[in-house]
């Protein structure tokens, strides 16, 4: 749509005032960066081995586009008691203050990719020091100021416990350290479909099982220019969308328990072992510990409200935190490696509580295991 139109916002606005007034809580504003274009930029370059150049110099986060968002937050979204989130892909946390900010920001939160686009080169290689470096900028540059929304998967993303952990020995162990650490920084959580399960990536073995049409477009390319499309295949079996778009698996009946007829996509096939009616009878499984987590958010406000301060920061292996509010104090632990991590802190443990864990209750921060994780209540 050419939201340079007045009649084009003009409908947009009114068809949202509709909804609302029909008792919406609120919208997912998808690709809202996208909305406002620079038409007088020229041709631009097309990279070495493309066919198309990519476009995002002109059509993601352009100058203008905050005009159009007051616009929208003036005739729609202040009207109503209601959320929104944006997907704001090329906001950085120096523009959050327009996005979310208490006083001029136009929504609740926002989708930002940052910390996605650390391994956008094909290397699934996890960097700790790299995504601890990006959220905690986030949360801190929008500390008082306006409000995070915590994700690591969504529908254009793989699977976590694949690409940042390990879908093989430490699975369990892995799902759900990448969880503690994520879900109880300052915002709101989200948890996309399958990931309260540690559903993992699927096991493509050819360029005919996959259903991604950035896939199929990028394969044919390749292959028209005598390209290595094998090692094409390999880069996406990590990176590709269709990871987290195969049916939900809810129990080890035929298709999962999804469908009784023909599914877009084949259920992945460890949907035997890991199902969510296997784990709702399992109380160390995947999908309880993000139960105990949703539980630990709602027992105090400081896992809400508390403020975010790292802690050994330049720890290679572990992600630890604290949040702090008032008098009370907690401080997660996260080794996001499959090898042993040692954790220095700078305060006195002895009457910390263990809240949760994901290995058992003798938490020793001077040897954590592969992928464990804690929760301590400092007082």
């Amino acid at each position: 749509m050419n939201w340079g139109n007045p009649e084009v916002r003009d409908a947009v606005f009114e068809m949202m005032n509709w909804w609302f007034d029909k008792g919406i809580d609120g919208f997912r504003v998808d690709a809202i960066t996208h909305i406002k274009k620079t038409f007088d930029a020229g041709d631009l370059p097309v990279p070495e081995g493309k066919t198309y150049a990519p476009a995002f110099d002109v059509d993601m986060n352009q100058p203008g586009i905050q005009t159009w968002l007051q616009e929208m937050k003036d005739r729609s979204l202040s009207k109503y008691d209601i959320m929104t989130v944006g997907e704001a892909n090329g906001v950085s946390p120096d523009d959050a203050d327009d996005w979310v900010g208490e006083e001029n920001g136009k929504f609740n939160m926002i989708f930002q990719f940052e910390h996605l686009g650390l391994w956008n080169s094909g290397d699934s290689h996890f960097d700790v020091n790299s995504y601890k470096s990006v959220l905690n900028r986030w949360q801190k540059q929008l500390e008082n100021k306006g409000w995070n929304a915590l994700f690591i998967e969504n529908h254009d993303q793989p699977r976590r416990v694949s690409t940042w952990g390990d879908d093989d020995k430490y699975w369990y162990e892995s799902a759900t350290s990448h969880a503690a650490v994520y879900f109880l920084q300052q915002g709101t959580p989200f948890i996309y479909q399958g990931q309260e399960i540690g559903m993992t990536n699927y096991p493509f073995e050819s360029i005919e099982t996959f259903n991604d049409v950035a896939v199929k477009n990028d394969y044919q390319i390749v292959k028209a220019q005598g390209g290595d499309v094998d090692a094409l295949l390999a880069k996406y079996k990590d990176e590709n969308r269709d990871n987290s778009r195969t049916p939900m698996q809810w129990d080890d009946t035929l298709n999962g328990g999804f469908t009784n007829g023909e599914p877009w996509f084949p259920v992945n096939l460890n949907y035997k072992t890991i199902n969510v009616a296997q784990q709702l009878e399992d109380e160390h499984s995947v999908l309880q510990f993000y139960k105990d987590l949703i539980q630990l958010r709602k027992s105090n406000d400081v896992y809400v409200y508390g403020q975010f301060d790292l802690v050994d920061a330049e720890n290679s292996q572990v992600f630890a935190y604290t949040r702090t509010l008032n008098e009370k104090q907690v401080l997660i632990v996260g080794n996001l490696t499959n090898h042993e991590a040692e954790l220095t802190v700078p305060f006195d443990l002895s009457h910390g509580e263990v809240k949760l864990f994901n290995y058992d209750a003798k938490v020793n921060l001077k040897q954590l295991r592969p992928y464990e994780a804690c929760v301590i209540e400092l007082n």
